[in-house]
């Protein structure tokens, strides 16, 4: 084997073994989290770091294992997710390393009343046990469909039906939601003109009303709904312009002239979707708007973005039996079938999610 097949042999094995040994980061990140070290860092001061045993002295214990913590952090760093300060020559020993943020922890990886942008909700619902047991028993969806979480569950329900019984996955997830409109809503506010002649808007699967809240700042003459299960309402704030409603899409949808779906459609098949629609349609004025943020498939620009809508498209293959991401013509099959026609589609580039503005017909 000559040298350069040996290092072809190298190199494919290292990614072989960061294949095999790919759990090992979400768990321990969740670890990091759920002992605050990002938030304890990042409350030192900018751009400070801080050693093992300052770190721990901040855990609350009185008595942590600080070998198991700096191995932890120094995985971490390894993975990008924290820096390492390495100190002078001659005292290079892990007690005497300091960790600091590096930008990817600082906009995502603290809480969120540090970062806006926080994606703490979604490493502690991906690593949640019951998601990591549906995903244990994928390959049975495989051989023979249906629902993987419900049919994992080991209660026999179905995601949504979980987390309404659930008090913690229900708070995981429905801050999850917020974490992610925050940064949607931003860029539909920024491609979007469509809401500006809208005087009364329903957000369907609104959560907590994040996406409403922001809408409504940059048009303040909307009269707003916020229109969700009987399980996410009961936790919503009150937010002025914004009125609560519980209900059900499948059964009906309140009248308003625009109504307003992030990323709530992928979470169903076509069959489902079209029910949905037509409730939204009766819903609806003549010419009355319907207005969708979801992923395409075919206008996500970009390796990176291509692989979150692949990976995006895998969760709801792991615990929605129906979800999955749509392509352009598949979006506009669904929505003529349904009574709308697109109007237009405005996205920015290197996002993955896009703005559908159809128009009832």
């Amino acid at each position: 084997m000559n040298m350069q097949s040996v290092k072809d042999e190298e190199a494919l094995r290292a990614s072989a073994l960061s294949l095999a040994f790919s759990l090992e980061t979400p768990f321990l990140l969740k670890c990091a989290i759920r002992l605050k070290i990002p938030d304890i860092i990042s409350k030192a001061g900018p751009d400070v770091s801080l050693s093992v045993h300052q770190i721990a002295a901040q855990l609350p214990s009185e008595d942590p294992d600080m070998g198991a913590l700096s191995r932890i952090l120094t995985y971490l760093s390894s993975m990008g997710i924290l820096e390492a300060i390495v100190p002078p020559e001659g005292v290079n020993a892990p007690m005497n390393i300091k960790y600091g943020l590096t930008n990817l922890t600082k906009t995502y990886f603290t809480s969120d009343d540090i970062s806006s942008r926080s994606l703490v909700p979604f490493v502690l619902l991906q690593t949640h046990p019951v998601y990591v047991t549906a995903w244990d028993h994928i390959h049975e969806r495989v051989l023979h469909g249906g629902d993987n979480f419900k049919n994992s569950s080991g209660n026999g329900k179905d995601f949504w039906n979980f987390a309404a019984g659930d008090p913690e996955l229900n708070a995981i997830f429905n801050a999850g939601m917020v974490s992610v409109t925050k940064a949607t809503i931003t860029d539909v506010l920024a491609v979007y003109d469509g809401f500006k002649d809208i005087n009364t808007l329903v957000d369907v699967g609104g959560g907590r009303g994040e996406a409403l809240r922001l809408i409504i700042e940059a048009h303040p003459h909307i009269r707003a709904i916020n229109f969700d299960l009987p399980q996410v309402i009961a936790t919503a704030p009150t937010l002025p312009g914004v009125q609560h409603m519980t209900g059900n899409l499948f059964e009906s949808a309140p009248s308003a002239d625009a109504i307003f779906m992030k990323n709530f459609l992928h979470s169903w098949n076509d069959e489902d979707c079209i029910k949905l629609l037509n409730n939204c349609h009766q819903a609806l004025p003549d010419k009355g708007k319907l207005i969708l943020s979801e992923a395409i498939l075919d206008l996500t620009e970009g390796s990176d973005m291509i692989g979150s809508a692949n990976v995006l498209d895998s969760l709801m293959l792991n615990c929605l039996p129906g979800g999955g991401e749509r392509t352009r013509k598949q979006w506009n099959d669904l929505l003529q079938a349904a009574g709308f026609s697109i109007s237009k589609i405005v996205g920015r580039n290197g996002t993955l999610t896009k703005v559908i503005e159809a128009i009832k017909s």
